[in-house]
């Protein structure tokens, strides 16, 4: 990494400022002819960025178009999942979204046997500072990981390599779920709501190791968003300063990615 960049990304906290990131994954529009672009996109990456969300109604009225939010339907207006600072999270295990501190990378519902496909992280209102939206593809990582360490890249693998969830409800899933040896769907949460087994423990510090030389932290202005396969993408969030307010919806996929790649999941 050339000097100017790795002192720009320490000054970040360690992040990796990708400012091509969204531009390189724009789909401008979505009306009917856009569609089928923004399916394309998403099968080829799984990430796909917009701009012209500018209200919660234009959020979900975009939502409508990809995902069927059914059961994944939030507490806001239009069915939407608010994240900003309550001041009332600060002391619950799975409350880092509704603070000001930063949020590992995770997925979505990753406790949830069937957690939604697809994401929309859209902003209304930009912290003062800070923020910033962590992006890592997991594709792209579980590859540096089988190459660095593939004694931890099988491990990980495993079906009762993590524990997720909490009380009667909770299983032993794999953080990387394979499929014909290649990766299918990738789960992870790394707060209170995850336990590492004996075998599992010492690999750990080498997964995030490689998640941190993986993300990329975008900002996201007032009226920009990021749509994502949360098969594949895991996402996370820089602490912040002032009154941020970013909307998401969640859900099945309407567009593809095709097929269900949960839940790969074992009783507790």
């Amino acid at each position: 990494m050339p000097a100017r960049a790795a002192a720009a990304a320490r000054s970040n906290g360690g992040q990796r400022r990708s400012p091509r990131l969204f531009k390189a994954h724009l789909v401008t529009g979505w009306d009917d002819d856009a569609r089928q672009i923004l399916a394309d996109q998403l099968e080829r990456t799984g990430l796909v960025t917009l701009t012209g969300l500018m209200s919660a109604q234009d959020i979900a009225d975009f939502a409508a178009r990809v995902m069927d939010t059914g059961q994944y339907q939030g507490e806001e207006s239009y069915g939407l999942h608010g994240i900003c600072d309550t001041r009332k999270h600060a002391h619950r295990i799975d409350g880092a979204v509704h603070t000001r501190g930063p949020v590992d990378l995770h997925t979505c519902g990753a406790a949830l046997r069937w957690p939604p496909r697809l994401i929309l992280l859209a902003c209304v209102q930009k912290a003062r500072t800070g923020g910033e939206v962590l992006l890592a593809d997991s594709r792209a990582l579980y590859v540096d990981l089988l190459r660095s360490r593939p004694d931890a890249a099988h491990a990980l693998s495993l079906p009762r390599a993590a524990h997720f969830g909490l009380g009667a409800e909770s299983f032993y899933a794999p953080v990387f779920k394979l499929l014909a040896g290649q990766l299918d769907a990738v789960r992870l949460r790394q707060d209170g709501v995850v336990r590492w087994p004996e075998h599992t423990q010492p690999y750990v510090p080498v997964l995030r190791s490689v998640l941190a030389r993986h993300q990329q932290a975008i900002t996201l202005r007032p009226g920009e968003a990021v749509l994502l396969d949360n098969a594949r993408w895991l996402h996370g969030r820089t602490a912040f300063t002032g009154n941020r307010l970013f909307f998401r919806a969640e859900g099945a996929a309407l567009i593809p990615p095709d097929g269900e790649v949960w839940p790969g999941v074992e009783p507790q």
